[in-house]
Protein backbone atom coordinates (compact mmCIF):
# COMPACT_ATOMS: atom_id res chain seq x y z
CA UNK A 1 0.00 0.00 0.00
CA UNK A 2 1.35 3.37 -0.97
CA UNK A 3 1.27 5.82 1.95
CA UNK A 4 -0.57 9.08 1.43
CA UNK A 5 1.41 12.11 2.53
CA UNK A 6 -0.36 15.42 2.99
CA UNK A 7 1.77 18.43 2.09
CA UNK A 8 0.49 21.96 2.48
CA UNK A 9 0.81 24.59 -0.25
CA UNK A 10 3.19 26.50 2.05
CA UNK A 11 5.45 23.44 2.32
CA UNK A 12 5.48 23.01 -1.44
CA UNK A 13 6.37 26.67 -1.82
CA UNK A 14 9.31 26.34 0.59
CA UNK A 15 10.53 23.25 -1.28
CA UNK A 16 10.31 25.19 -4.54
CA UNK A 17 12.40 27.98 -3.04
CA UNK A 18 15.07 25.53 -1.95
CA UNK A 19 15.15 23.96 -5.39
CA UNK A 20 15.47 27.29 -7.15
CA UNK A 21 18.50 28.16 -5.10
CA UNK A 22 20.33 25.23 -6.67
CA UNK A 23 19.08 25.38 -10.25
CA UNK A 24 17.94 27.75 -12.94
CA UNK A 25 14.25 28.31 -12.31
CA UNK A 26 11.38 28.52 -14.71
CA UNK A 27 9.32 31.67 -14.27
CA UNK A 28 5.94 31.28 -12.71
CA UNK A 29 4.39 34.45 -14.15
CA UNK A 30 0.72 35.02 -14.88
CA UNK A 31 -0.11 36.61 -18.23
CA UNK A 32 -3.45 37.86 -19.52
CA UNK A 33 -3.18 39.21 -23.08
CA UNK A 34 -6.87 39.95 -23.64
CA UNK A 35 -7.51 43.48 -24.85
CA UNK A 36 -9.40 46.02 -22.81
CA UNK A 37 -13.09 46.25 -23.75
CA UNK A 38 -13.31 49.68 -25.35
CA UNK A 39 -16.87 49.26 -26.61
CA UNK A 40 -18.52 50.29 -23.36
CA UNK A 41 -18.92 54.00 -22.65
CA UNK A 42 -20.33 53.45 -19.18
CA UNK A 43 -18.89 55.30 -16.19
CA UNK A 44 -16.97 53.20 -13.65
CA UNK A 45 -17.59 54.56 -10.18
CA UNK A 46 -14.64 52.85 -8.52
CA UNK A 47 -11.53 50.92 -9.50
CA UNK A 48 -10.94 49.79 -5.94
CA UNK A 49 -11.80 46.10 -6.59
CA UNK A 50 -9.19 45.65 -9.36
CA UNK A 51 -6.55 47.79 -7.67
CA UNK A 52 -6.90 45.92 -4.38
CA UNK A 53 -5.81 42.77 -6.22
CA UNK A 54 -2.72 44.34 -7.80
CA UNK A 55 -1.31 47.05 -5.55
CA UNK A 56 -0.06 44.64 -2.81
CA UNK A 57 2.51 43.45 -5.37
CA UNK A 58 4.04 46.94 -5.67
CA UNK A 59 6.90 47.35 -3.18
CA UNK A 60 9.20 50.07 -1.88
CA UNK A 61 12.88 49.63 -2.71
CA UNK A 62 15.59 51.18 -0.54
CA UNK A 63 19.27 50.90 -1.45
CA UNK A 64 22.33 51.28 0.78
CA UNK A 65 26.06 51.69 0.51
CA UNK A 66 28.55 50.81 3.24
CA UNK A 67 31.14 53.36 4.35
CA UNK A 68 34.01 52.84 6.77
CA UNK A 69 33.87 54.78 10.03
CA UNK A 70 36.82 55.02 12.44
CA UNK A 71 35.85 54.67 16.08
CA UNK A 72 38.18 55.41 19.01
CA UNK A 73 39.51 52.26 20.60
CA UNK A 74 39.41 51.26 24.21
CA UNK A 75 36.97 53.66 25.69
CA UNK A 76 38.73 53.27 29.09
CA UNK A 77 38.72 56.58 31.07
CA UNK A 78 41.86 55.59 33.06
CA UNK A 79 43.75 54.94 29.84
CA UNK A 80 42.59 58.27 28.42
CA UNK A 81 43.77 60.07 31.61
CA UNK A 82 47.23 58.44 31.64
CA UNK A 83 47.72 59.02 27.90
CA UNK A 84 46.65 62.67 28.10
CA UNK A 85 48.64 63.72 31.18
CA UNK A 86 51.51 61.25 31.48
CA UNK A 87 52.22 60.38 27.85
CA UNK A 88 51.35 56.73 28.13
CA UNK A 89 51.10 55.02 24.74
CA UNK A 90 47.73 54.09 23.29
CA UNK A 91 46.91 50.55 24.30
CA UNK A 92 44.01 50.08 21.91
CA UNK A 93 43.94 50.90 18.23
CA UNK A 94 40.98 52.70 16.70
CA UNK A 95 38.27 50.38 15.44
CA UNK A 96 37.02 50.47 11.86
CA UNK A 97 33.47 49.44 11.16
CA UNK A 98 31.26 49.57 8.09
CA UNK A 99 28.13 51.64 8.46
CA UNK A 100 25.19 51.47 6.04
CA UNK A 101 24.34 54.78 4.39
CA UNK A 102 21.11 55.24 2.38
CA UNK A 103 21.80 55.47 -1.36
CA UNK A 104 18.32 55.99 -2.81
CA UNK A 105 14.67 55.04 -2.85
CA UNK A 106 12.44 53.64 -5.55
CA UNK A 107 9.77 51.09 -6.25
CA UNK A 108 9.41 47.60 -7.65
CA UNK A 109 6.78 45.12 -8.81
CA UNK A 110 6.61 41.48 -7.68
CA UNK A 111 5.70 39.30 -10.67
CA UNK A 112 5.95 35.77 -9.24
CA UNK A 113 4.84 34.26 -5.91
CA UNK A 114 8.43 33.17 -5.22
CA UNK A 115 9.67 36.75 -5.21
CA UNK A 116 11.02 37.73 -8.63
CA UNK A 117 10.65 41.49 -8.84
CA UNK A 118 11.09 44.02 -11.64
CA UNK A 119 12.46 47.50 -11.03
CA UNK A 120 14.60 50.06 -12.87
CA UNK A 121 18.31 49.52 -13.40
CA UNK A 122 18.99 53.07 -12.22
CA UNK A 123 17.28 52.29 -8.89
CA UNK A 124 19.98 49.74 -8.00
CA UNK A 125 22.87 51.66 -9.57
CA UNK A 126 25.09 53.57 -7.12
CA UNK A 127 27.00 55.51 -9.76
CA UNK A 128 25.15 56.34 -12.95
CA UNK A 129 28.40 57.20 -14.76
CA UNK A 130 30.27 53.97 -14.01
CA UNK A 131 27.29 51.66 -13.62
CA UNK A 132 28.50 50.42 -10.23
CA UNK A 133 25.75 48.69 -8.28
CA UNK A 134 24.59 49.42 -4.76
CA UNK A 135 25.80 47.09 -2.04
CA UNK A 136 22.46 46.29 -0.42
CA UNK A 137 18.84 46.30 -1.59
CA UNK A 138 15.96 46.30 0.90
CA UNK A 139 12.42 45.62 -0.27
CA UNK A 140 9.44 46.58 1.86
CA UNK A 141 6.48 44.36 0.98
CA UNK A 142 4.21 45.71 3.71
CA UNK A 143 4.45 47.90 6.79
CA UNK A 144 5.73 44.95 8.81
CA UNK A 145 7.64 43.01 6.13
CA UNK A 146 11.04 44.01 4.80
CA UNK A 147 13.51 41.71 3.07
CA UNK A 148 17.01 41.88 1.65
CA UNK A 149 16.81 41.30 -2.09
CA UNK A 150 19.49 39.92 -4.37
CA UNK A 151 20.19 41.39 -7.81
CA UNK A 152 19.53 38.72 -10.45
CA UNK A 153 20.50 40.91 -13.40
CA UNK A 154 20.16 44.37 -14.85
CA UNK A 155 20.15 45.99 -18.28
CA UNK A 156 21.02 49.68 -18.51
CA UNK A 157 20.12 49.84 -22.20
CA UNK A 158 16.43 49.32 -21.31
CA UNK A 159 16.70 50.46 -17.65
CA UNK A 160 15.27 47.18 -16.37
CA UNK A 161 16.57 45.23 -13.38
CA UNK A 162 15.46 41.96 -11.82
CA UNK A 163 15.54 41.34 -8.06
CA UNK A 164 14.84 38.20 -6.02
CA UNK A 165 13.13 38.29 -2.64
CA UNK A 166 13.60 35.17 -0.52
CA UNK A 167 10.54 35.04 1.70
CA UNK A 168 9.13 32.12 3.68
CA UNK A 169 5.70 32.51 2.15
CA UNK A 170 4.15 33.07 -1.27
CA UNK A 171 4.23 36.77 -2.04
CA UNK A 172 1.53 38.85 -3.73
CA UNK A 173 2.19 39.23 -7.43
CA UNK A 174 0.70 41.05 -10.39
CA UNK A 175 -0.68 39.72 -13.67
CA UNK A 176 1.16 40.84 -16.81
CA UNK A 177 -0.66 42.11 -19.89
CA UNK A 178 0.44 42.65 -23.51
CA UNK A 179 1.71 46.21 -23.96
CA UNK A 180 1.42 45.90 -27.76
CA UNK A 181 -2.37 46.14 -27.33
CA UNK A 182 -2.33 49.60 -25.72
CA UNK A 183 -4.09 52.54 -27.30
CA UNK A 184 -3.98 56.27 -26.63
CA UNK A 185 -6.82 57.13 -24.24
CA UNK A 186 -6.74 53.88 -22.23
CA UNK A 187 -7.12 54.46 -18.49
CA UNK A 188 -3.96 53.68 -16.46
CA UNK A 189 -2.76 53.82 -12.86
CA UNK A 190 0.76 54.61 -11.64
CA UNK A 191 1.60 52.83 -8.37
CA UNK A 192 4.79 53.35 -6.40
CA UNK A 193 6.62 55.05 -3.56
CA UNK A 194 6.88 58.73 -4.60
CA UNK A 195 9.27 60.81 -2.50
CA UNK A 196 9.45 57.93 -0.02
CA UNK A 197 5.99 58.62 1.43
CA UNK A 198 4.75 55.07 0.88
CA UNK A 199 2.50 53.29 -1.57
CA UNK A 200 0.52 55.75 -3.69
CA UNK A 201 -1.83 55.36 -6.67
CA UNK A 202 -2.39 58.05 -9.33
CA UNK A 203 -4.71 57.88 -12.33
CA UNK A 204 -4.40 59.07 -15.91
CA UNK A 205 -4.54 57.90 -19.50
CA UNK A 206 -2.06 56.73 -22.09
CA UNK A 207 -0.92 59.88 -23.87
CA UNK A 208 1.29 58.19 -26.48
CA UNK A 209 3.10 54.95 -27.27
CA UNK A 210 6.47 54.11 -28.82
CA UNK A 211 8.07 57.35 -27.67
CA UNK A 212 11.74 57.25 -28.60
CA UNK A 213 14.86 59.34 -29.19
CA UNK A 214 14.18 61.36 -26.04
CA UNK A 215 17.66 60.78 -24.62
CA UNK A 216 16.20 59.70 -21.29
CA UNK A 217 18.34 56.59 -20.80
CA UNK A 218 21.57 58.26 -21.85
CA UNK A 219 23.24 54.97 -22.81
CA UNK A 220 24.96 54.26 -26.11
CA UNK A 221 22.84 51.72 -27.95
CA UNK A 222 19.90 52.09 -25.56
CA UNK A 223 16.39 51.02 -26.55
CA UNK A 224 13.83 53.75 -25.92
CA UNK A 225 10.27 52.68 -26.59
CA UNK A 226 8.29 54.39 -23.85
CA UNK A 227 4.64 54.54 -22.94
CA UNK A 228 3.75 58.15 -22.17
CA UNK A 229 1.11 58.87 -19.53
CA UNK A 230 -0.28 61.87 -17.67
CA UNK A 231 -0.71 59.82 -14.47
CA UNK A 232 1.37 61.62 -11.84
CA UNK A 233 4.88 60.15 -11.54
CA UNK A 234 7.45 61.64 -9.15
CA UNK A 235 10.93 60.73 -7.82
CA UNK A 236 10.59 57.45 -5.95
CA UNK A 237 8.06 56.09 -8.46
CA UNK A 238 10.92 54.66 -10.54
CA UNK A 239 10.52 50.91 -10.91
CA UNK A 240 6.86 50.97 -9.89
CA UNK A 241 3.85 49.67 -11.77
CA UNK A 242 1.79 51.15 -14.55
CA UNK A 243 -1.50 49.23 -14.45
CA UNK A 244 -4.41 49.10 -16.87
CA UNK A 245 -8.12 49.30 -15.99
CA UNK A 246 -8.14 45.56 -15.20
CA UNK A 247 -5.24 45.90 -12.75
CA UNK A 248 -2.72 44.20 -15.06
CA UNK A 249 0.89 45.31 -15.40
CA UNK A 250 1.45 47.14 -18.68
CA UNK A 251 4.62 49.09 -17.89
CA UNK A 252 7.40 49.96 -15.44
CA UNK A 253 7.45 53.64 -14.49
CA UNK A 254 10.91 55.01 -15.14
CA UNK A 255 11.13 58.75 -15.78
CA UNK A 256 9.44 62.11 -16.15
CA UNK A 257 10.10 64.99 -18.45
CA UNK A 258 9.94 68.17 -16.40
CA UNK A 259 11.81 71.40 -15.81
CA UNK A 260 10.85 71.35 -12.13
CA UNK A 261 11.80 67.71 -11.19
CA UNK A 262 8.13 67.14 -10.35
CA UNK A 263 5.29 65.79 -12.46
CA UNK A 264 3.81 68.10 -15.09
CA UNK A 265 1.91 65.35 -16.84
CA UNK A 266 4.65 63.77 -18.96
CA UNK A 267 5.53 60.44 -17.41
CA UNK A 268 7.33 57.59 -19.16
CA UNK A 269 7.08 53.86 -18.59
CA UNK A 270 8.92 50.89 -20.09
CA UNK A 271 6.44 48.58 -21.89
CA UNK A 272 5.92 45.37 -19.95
CA UNK A 273 6.81 43.30 -23.02
CA UNK A 274 10.35 44.73 -22.94
CA UNK A 275 10.65 44.21 -19.20
CA UNK A 276 9.30 40.68 -19.48
CA UNK A 277 12.02 39.69 -21.96
CA UNK A 278 14.77 40.99 -19.64
CA UNK A 279 13.15 39.13 -16.74
CA UNK A 280 12.85 35.85 -18.65
CA UNK A 281 16.36 36.01 -20.08
CA UNK A 282 18.03 36.53 -16.70
CA UNK A 283 15.95 34.05 -14.71
CA UNK A 284 15.68 31.22 -17.23
CA UNK A 285 18.90 31.70 -19.20
CA UNK A 286 21.27 33.46 -16.84
CA UNK A 287 22.03 36.34 -19.20
CA UNK A 288 20.40 38.80 -21.57
CA UNK A 289 20.06 37.48 -25.13
CA UNK A 290 19.07 39.85 -27.91
CA UNK A 291 18.50 39.12 -31.56
CA UNK A 292 21.13 40.44 -33.97
CA UNK A 293 20.53 41.19 -37.65
CA UNK A 294 23.94 42.48 -38.68
CA UNK A 295 23.20 45.73 -40.52
CA UNK A 296 23.80 49.45 -40.15
CA UNK A 297 20.53 51.37 -40.41
CA UNK A 298 19.70 54.86 -41.56
CA UNK A 299 16.59 56.93 -42.04
CA UNK A 300 14.74 56.69 -45.32
CA UNK A 301 12.90 59.28 -47.39
CA UNK A 302 9.87 57.01 -47.44
CA UNK A 303 7.00 57.46 -44.99
CA UNK A 304 8.16 54.48 -42.93
CA UNK A 305 10.78 51.82 -42.54
CA UNK A 306 14.55 51.83 -42.03
CA UNK A 307 17.22 51.97 -44.73
CA UNK A 308 19.97 49.36 -44.72
CA UNK A 309 23.16 51.39 -45.09
CA UNK A 310 25.54 48.46 -44.66
CA UNK A 311 25.37 44.68 -44.37
CA UNK A 312 27.99 43.00 -42.17
CA UNK A 313 29.65 40.10 -44.05
CA UNK A 314 28.82 36.71 -42.58
CA UNK A 315 25.95 38.09 -40.49
CA UNK A 316 22.36 36.87 -40.36
CA UNK A 317 21.36 39.63 -42.78
CA UNK A 318 24.08 38.62 -45.23
CA UNK A 319 23.07 34.96 -45.13
CA UNK A 320 19.41 35.90 -45.74
CA UNK A 321 20.26 37.93 -48.85
CA UNK A 322 19.63 41.44 -47.53
CA UNK A 323 21.44 44.17 -49.48
CA UNK A 324 22.61 47.70 -48.99
CA UNK A 325 19.79 50.04 -50.04
CA UNK A 326 16.97 47.71 -48.97
CA UNK A 327 14.30 49.34 -46.78
CA UNK A 328 12.94 47.25 -43.89
CA UNK A 329 9.17 47.77 -43.62
CA UNK A 330 8.21 45.13 -41.04
CA UNK A 331 9.83 42.69 -38.63
CA UNK A 332 7.64 39.64 -38.18
CA UNK A 333 4.08 40.94 -37.86
CA UNK A 334 5.18 44.38 -36.65
CA UNK A 335 5.37 47.31 -39.06
CA UNK A 336 8.36 49.55 -38.37
CA UNK A 337 8.38 53.25 -39.13
CA UNK A 338 11.85 54.30 -37.99
CA UNK A 339 15.36 53.11 -37.23
CA UNK A 340 14.55 52.94 -33.51
CA UNK A 341 11.44 50.82 -34.02
CA UNK A 342 13.43 48.43 -36.19
CA UNK A 343 16.22 48.13 -33.59
CA UNK A 344 13.70 47.51 -30.82
CA UNK A 345 11.80 44.87 -32.82
CA UNK A 346 15.01 42.97 -33.63
CA UNK A 347 16.37 43.21 -30.07
CA UNK A 348 13.13 41.86 -28.60
CA UNK A 349 13.26 38.74 -30.77
CA UNK A 350 15.15 35.72 -29.42
CA UNK A 351 18.39 34.72 -31.18
CA UNK A 352 17.91 31.73 -33.47
CA UNK A 353 14.37 32.80 -34.37
CA UNK A 354 13.47 32.66 -38.07
CA UNK A 355 11.81 36.01 -38.74
CA UNK A 356 10.05 37.20 -41.92
CA UNK A 357 11.24 40.66 -42.97
CA UNK A 358 9.17 42.67 -45.40
CA UNK A 359 11.48 44.91 -47.40
CA UNK A 360 11.33 47.29 -50.31
CA UNK A 361 14.05 46.75 -52.92
CA UNK A 362 14.10 49.25 -55.75
CA UNK A 363 10.42 49.94 -55.12
CA UNK A 364 9.41 46.28 -55.15
CA UNK A 365 8.06 44.69 -51.93
CA UNK A 366 9.30 41.24 -50.98
CA UNK A 367 9.66 39.04 -47.94
CA UNK A 368 12.93 37.45 -46.80
CA UNK A 369 13.33 35.04 -43.90
CA UNK A 370 16.19 35.76 -41.51
CA UNK A 371 17.47 33.54 -38.70
CA UNK A 372 18.69 36.08 -36.17
CA UNK A 373 22.08 35.85 -34.52
CA UNK A 374 22.99 36.79 -30.95
CA UNK A 375 23.81 40.39 -30.07
CA UNK A 376 27.43 40.60 -28.96
CA UNK A 377 28.14 37.00 -29.90
CA UNK A 378 31.78 37.14 -30.84
CA UNK A 379 32.48 33.77 -29.32
CA UNK A 380 33.05 32.00 -32.61
CA UNK A 381 35.87 34.34 -33.52
CA UNK A 382 37.77 34.50 -30.25
CA UNK A 383 39.30 31.04 -30.10
CA UNK A 384 40.03 29.22 -33.39
CA UNK A 385 37.75 26.26 -33.99
CA UNK A 386 35.74 26.90 -30.81
CA UNK A 387 32.11 27.93 -30.48
CA UNK A 388 31.36 29.42 -27.06
CA UNK A 389 27.92 29.68 -25.46
CA UNK A 390 26.56 31.28 -22.32
CA UNK A 391 25.33 28.78 -19.76
CA UNK A 392 21.69 27.75 -20.02
CA UNK A 393 19.64 24.81 -18.70
CA UNK A 394 20.13 22.85 -21.94
CA UNK A 395 23.94 22.90 -22.09
CA UNK A 396 24.21 22.51 -18.30
CA UNK A 397 22.34 19.22 -18.62
CA UNK A 398 24.22 18.16 -21.74
CA UNK A 399 27.67 18.60 -20.21
CA UNK A 400 26.81 17.87 -16.57
CA UNK A 401 27.80 21.32 -15.35
CA UNK A 402 26.84 22.01 -11.71
CA UNK A 403 23.97 24.45 -11.14
CA UNK A 404 26.10 26.78 -9.01
CA UNK A 405 28.86 27.14 -11.64
CA UNK A 406 29.14 30.28 -13.78
CA UNK A 407 31.06 30.93 -16.97
CA UNK A 408 30.86 30.22 -20.69
CA UNK A 409 30.94 26.74 -22.14
CA UNK A 410 32.61 25.28 -25.22
CA UNK A 411 29.55 24.09 -27.14
CA UNK A 412 31.44 22.93 -30.25
CA UNK A 413 35.10 22.29 -30.96
CA UNK A 414 36.93 21.39 -34.15
CA UNK A 415 39.79 19.95 -32.12
CA UNK A 416 42.25 22.70 -33.08
CA UNK A 417 42.71 23.51 -29.40
CA UNK A 418 43.11 20.41 -27.23
CA UNK A 419 42.49 22.34 -23.99
CA UNK A 420 39.10 23.59 -25.18
CA UNK A 421 37.10 20.42 -25.80
CA UNK A 422 33.31 20.36 -25.91
CA UNK A 423 31.97 20.74 -22.39
CA UNK A 424 34.89 22.78 -21.06
CA UNK A 425 33.61 25.61 -18.87
CA UNK A 426 35.72 28.79 -18.89
CA UNK A 427 35.47 30.23 -15.37
CA UNK A 428 38.18 32.91 -15.33
CA UNK A 429 40.46 34.66 -17.81
CA UNK A 430 43.58 36.35 -16.44
CA UNK A 431 42.15 36.24 -12.92
CA UNK A 432 38.86 37.92 -13.87
CA UNK A 433 35.56 36.01 -13.54
CA UNK A 434 33.74 35.20 -16.79
CA UNK A 435 29.94 35.33 -16.90
CA UNK A 436 29.01 36.12 -20.51
CA UNK A 437 30.58 36.11 -23.96
CA UNK A 438 31.22 39.83 -23.62
CA UNK A 439 33.41 39.07 -20.60
CA UNK A 440 35.53 36.74 -22.74
CA UNK A 441 36.16 39.46 -25.29
CA UNK A 442 36.94 42.14 -22.70
CA UNK A 443 39.32 39.96 -20.61
CA UNK A 444 41.40 38.49 -23.44
CA UNK A 445 44.66 40.25 -24.26
CA UNK A 446 47.47 39.93 -26.76
CA UNK A 447 50.17 37.52 -25.76
CA UNK A 448 49.70 34.77 -23.19
CA UNK A 449 46.36 34.42 -21.42
CA UNK A 450 45.74 32.32 -18.33
CA UNK A 451 42.42 30.45 -18.21
CA UNK A 452 40.80 28.72 -15.25
CA UNK A 453 38.53 26.02 -16.65
CA UNK A 454 36.22 23.30 -15.36
CA UNK A 455 36.01 19.97 -17.16
CA UNK A 456 34.44 16.70 -15.98
CA UNK A 457 34.39 17.78 -12.37
CA UNK A 458 37.96 19.11 -12.21
CA UNK A 459 39.36 22.64 -12.12
CA UNK A 460 42.64 23.39 -13.87
CA UNK A 461 44.59 26.24 -15.44
CA UNK A 462 45.56 26.43 -19.10
CA UNK A 463 47.43 29.01 -21.18
CA UNK A 464 46.55 30.36 -24.58
CA UNK A 465 48.51 32.82 -26.70
CA UNK A 466 46.87 35.45 -28.90
CA UNK A 467 49.30 36.79 -31.54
Amino acid sequence: MIPIIKISFQSLFILALLFCKTAVCQLNIKVDEDEIDRSSLGFTQSYAPVLSQSTPAVVSVTTQQFVKRILPGGGNPIEDFLRRYYGYPRLYQPRVEEVPVPAGIGSGVIVTPDGYTITNAHVITANQNTGDLVEEVLVKVSEKEEYKASIVGYDRSTDVAVLKIDADRPLPFVTLSNSDNLEVGDVVFAVGNPLGIGKTVTMGIISATMKSELGVLGEDGSYENFIQTDASINPGNSGGALLDAKGRLIGINTAIISQTRSSIGIGLAIPVNMARKVLTDFVEGGELRRGFLGVSLGETELSGGALIAKVIPGSAASRAGLRQGDVILSVGIKDVNSVNQTRVAISQTAPGTKVPLTISRSGVKMTLFVTLGLMGDDGNNLLPGVNLEALNPKNRKKFGIPSDSVGVVVAESSGEKDNFKEGVLIVEINGAPVRTLKYVKSHLQRGFNRFMVWYLGKIRFVSYRIP
